[in-house]
C-alpha cells in the first residue's frame, strides 16, 4: 500500500512538474531593449589596485578631503538615464559623519576594514566654523565592524560614519543610487 501512495505521489507531482512548465511565463519577454546604453564598464581587480595606489599618493601628498584622511575618485558619473553613480574611495582615521536628502549608499568593502555607525544623531556642530574644523560625532547610532567582501546598505536621510583605527585603512566601492525628485 505504502508503495502504491509513493508511486502515486510521485505521479502527481510529475504532472503539475509537467503543468507548471507548459504554463511557464518569459519574465524577460517583455523587457525593452532600445535604446541601449553602451555603458558595458568593468572595473577588474587591476584597475581598482591602480585606483587604490593613485588614492593612496594623493593622501601621502596631502590631497584628502577637509584636511582627513579621506580621498575619492568619481569611476562613473550620475546621467538622466542612470539613477546612480560609483566612487572608489580610500579613507583611514576619523571623518565626518554624513547624512544625504535624496542619495542611497552602498558600500562594496574591496580592501581594509573599519567600523561603521549608522542612525542617531549628529552632535557637536559649530555654527559658523568652517568644516574642516569641525570633529562632529554621532549618538544613538548603531555600529557594525566591516571587513573586505562586506557590502552596507544605507537609506537616504540617515546619519552615517565610517572609522578605520588610526594606522588603519579601507577602500570601498560607494554606489550612490539617487531618488526622483
Amino acid at each position: 500500500m505504502r508503495v502504491a501512495i509513493i508511486l502515486l505521489l510521485i505521479y502527481i507531482a510529475g504532472l503539475q512538474t509537467v503543468s507548471l512548465g507548459q504554463n511557464a511565463v518569459d519574465t524577460f519577454g517583455g523587457v525593452t531593449n532600445e535604446p541601449r546604453p553602451a555603458e558595458y564598464l568593468l572595473w577588474n581587480a587591476e584597475t581598482v589596485a591602480r585606483i587604490k595606489s593613485e588614492l593612496q599618493q594623493g593622501l601621502a601628498d596631502g590631497n584628502g578631503i577637509w584636511g582627513t584622511d579621506f580621498i575619492s575618485e568619481r569611476v562613473l558619473e550620475e546621467a538622466d538615464h542612470r539613477p546612480h553613480s560609483m566612487s572608489i574611495v580610500h579613507r583611514s582615521g576619523y571623518t565626518q559623519p554624513e547624512i544625504h536628502e535624496r542619495k542611497w549608499d552602498m558600500y562594496v568593502i574591496l580592501d581594509g576594514s573599519g567600523t561603521v555607525r549608522i542612525g542617531g544623531e549628529r552632535v557637536n556642530w559649530i555654527s559658523g566654523l568652517p568644516p574642516e574644523q569641525q570633529r562632529p560625532q554621532l549618538e544613538g547610532y548603531e555600529e557594525f565592524s566591516v571587513t573586505k567582501g562586506d557590502i552596507l546598505h544605507v537609506p537616504a536621510r540617515s546619519w552615517h560614519q565610517i572609522l578605520t583605527a588610526p594606522e588603519a585603512s579601507i577602500t570601498y566601492a560607494l554606489i550612490n543610487i539617487f531618488e526622483e525628485e
